[in-house]
């Protein structure tokens, strides 16, 4: 895989000055950054002063980036492509063109996609619930998973049309601009696509354009409440695989940790990556700063053991 990078998601909400920003996270030993969902306006012009400087590598932005300016917090999906408003929809479209714009500018490789939401909602919440009285996969958590799957069946064929409605010129302005799309799973089944949408997604788009991005943290948040298996998971998605937001997670959901503080078995999940996949690692805003320093020693270690 690629130097690791690490996503602005860590420092952004503790800087007015974006070259600051970016200075620290260099001086931490880290080649890349990954520009995250919460880049205000205001870091804008260090940002733009880093770049000019060459002060660090742009690997990958974070959608929406930087903030749209209607947007009162920061937060990716304030705008969806599954929103059944189309006005919602346009908005999101036209947030999502100026942040692959801004991509391409910077020489950025990807940029990461959340898609939005299909429903049923409220089933993780009920699930984590039954997980922590210590009913996992008792009969009341299984009628609970069924039902939300045979409703998610009749969910996906009224969402997925309305977002790849708007996904389809961002692609095309993506593939324009040589500016590669990576679609992320998410952390909760409501959220969209599901592992057993994402094929459905990708196959509707061009592979030199579009790709899977894979998240550890969500895929284990989804593996503890028994959705799926992460490494087949990985494993399906290869040949798509256009990189990775690496952080730890502790079931049955707290994830965005620094690594070695959660359940993540990382090793035997890095043979399914190609050579050329971009690694970011993404941790939550109250990591202290030598947890950040040892994950990436801790990733390094992993990556130079399965080469």
């Amino acid at each position: 895989m690629l130097p690791l990078a690490l996503s602005t998601c860590w420092n952004s909400y503790r800087h007015q000055d974006g070259y600051e920003m970016l200075q620290e996270i260099r001086q931490l030993g880290f080649p890349a950054v990954e520009l995250g969902h919460a880049i205000r306006f205001s870091l804008w012009p260090g940002v733009l002063k880093a770049w000019e400087k060459d002060l660090i590598k742009i690997n990958t932005l974070h959608n929406f980036c930087p903030v749209p300016t209607s947007v009162l917090r920061p937060n990716p999906n304030c705008y969806e492509f599954s929103d059944p408003r189309p006005e919602v929809r346009a908005i999101a479209r036209k947030a999502s063109e100026e942040t692959i714009r801004q991509a391409a500018r910077l020489g950025a490789k990807v940029v990461i996609f959340h898609l939005g939401r299909a429903g049923p909602s409220g089933i993780t919440e009920k699930l984590d619930k039954l997980f922590q009285r210590g009913e996992f996969l008792s009969r009341r958590y299984t009628q609970l998973k069924v039902e939300a799957v045979k409703q998610r069946k009749k969910n996906f064929e009224i969402v997925w049309p309305r977002v790849r409605e708007t996904l389809e010129p961002l692609v095309a302005l993506a593939g324009e601009l040589k500016v590669r799309l990576g679609f992320e799973i998410r952390e909760v089944f409501e959220e969209f696509p599901t592992e057993e949408e994402m094929p459905i997604v990708l196959e509707s788009f061009p592979p030199e354009v579009v790709g899977y991005w894979h998240d550890f943290g969500h895929s284990a948040r989804k593996e503890f409440l028994g959705w799926h298996s992460h490494l087949e998971t990985l494993q399906l998605r290869s040949p798509r695989i256009l990189g990775c937001h690496i952080h730890d997670c502790r079931r049955p959901q707290e994830d965005h940790l620094a690594l070695g503080h959660g359940e993540i078995e990382f090793p035997p999940l890095l043979p399914a990556f190609p050579q050329n996949a971009i690694a970011v690692l993404e941790l939550s805003p109250g990591i202290p700063e030598e947890q950040v320093i040892a994950s990436r020693h801790l990733w390094n270690s992993y990556v130079a053991a399965s080469a």
